[in-house]
């Protein structure tokens, strides 16, 4: 049977063989263990062994890799694996938006304050009445692309940032909160926060959230290094930075789609309060899919009515 699953596997095989094999696999097992309690040096037990491992690869290998799944991983699998990282999500969301606000009060009511959080350029833009956020439509496409760049380096730092314990993941979040919030609390002092609202709006809602999760990720990582339970450090980090992993993986398309917003759309020509409208309607939609999509219908547990 194993020289018959060749190149293929057990793709091959109709139900009755798949049965056969795994009968053969279970009695070759529990042969093995004999031999190697009475007969531990002999050459049948090594040839057992041999034998127990080439049928064990055959019936656990992983899956090849194809479009359908990873079509399932980014439509169904990643929204379950966001919402089993509530308790990290909500902590990273804290660190981000906690910061952000305290800098946003801080801009808006104490000049030191601005001074030391905006940069002095920034300031002088926003004091004569304008923003940064103009551009001209021949240069949005290299400015997409360069806008998705840094969306994924700062969601890059505070995934890796886990690594440290957690400590890179906490500063990359409470530094970019607390630049998010100097420019909107500056903004409003100023009198542009609506053209700067504008510009923030259409993408931001989606951008954020994939700083948050990415962050969500490093601090996964940070609590496998901290506290490891019953297991080796190295095993448990190794178990976390899988669903880390696929929890940064999976932002990838979100990511993607606000680098075109933020490059094309947010500045635009559209008048300010469809751009104002544009963000909330993305976050309602990214977050209806990410909450509702994979969720087993209501009274139905591991497949059978209840």
């Amino acid at each position: 049977m194993l020289a018959r699953s060749e190149g293929n596997g057990l793709r091959s095989f109709d139900a009755d063989q798949i049965e056969a094999f795994a009968r053969a696999y279970r009695q070759t097992v529990c042969d093995l263990a004999i031999a190697q309690r009475d007969f531990p040096d002999d050459q049948l037990t090594l040839w057992l062994n041999g034998l127990a491992a080439r049928a064990h690869l055959r019936l656990y290998r992983a899956p090849a890799p194809s479009w359908q799944r990873l079509g399932q991983f980014f439509w169904t699998d990643f929204a379950r694996r966001f919402r089993a990282a509530r308790c990290y999500l909500l902590i990273s969301a804290l660190l981000l938006f906690g910061p952000a606000l305290l800098a946003y009060l801080a801009a808006l009511l104490d000049p030191t304050l601005r001074d030391a959080l905006v940069p002095a350029r920034l300031r002088q833009v926003m004091e004569s009445g304008t923003t940064w956020t103009d551009m001209q439509p021949e240069v949005r496409p290299g400015m997409a692309t360069l806008i998705f760049t840094n969306n994924i380096q700062v969601s890059f730092l505070a995934f890796a940032g886990g690594v440290l314990c957690g400590l890179g993941t906490v500063y990359v979040l409470v530094s970019n909160g607390l630049s998010l919030g100097a420019v909107l609390g500056a903004a409003q002092f100023y009198g542009v926060a609506p053209l700067v609202w504008s510009f923030i709006s259409p993408h931001g809602y989606l951008e954020l959230t994939c700083i948050v999760i990415a962050g969500a990720a490093g601090l996964l990582l940070g609590n496998a290094l901290l506290r490891p339970g019953l297991q080796l450090r190295r095993e448990a980090l190794a178990r976390a930075a899988r669903r880390a992993v696929e929890l940064v993986v999976g932002t990838a398309p979100v990511l993607v789609v606000a680098g075109l917003i933020e490059g094309f759309i947010s500045p635009s020509d559209l008048p300010i309060g469809i751009k104002l409208a544009i963000g909330p309607l993305a976050g309602v939609g990214l977050y209806t899919l990410l909450l509702t999509v994979g969720r087993q219908p209501t009274g139905v547990t591991g497949g059978r009515a209840v």
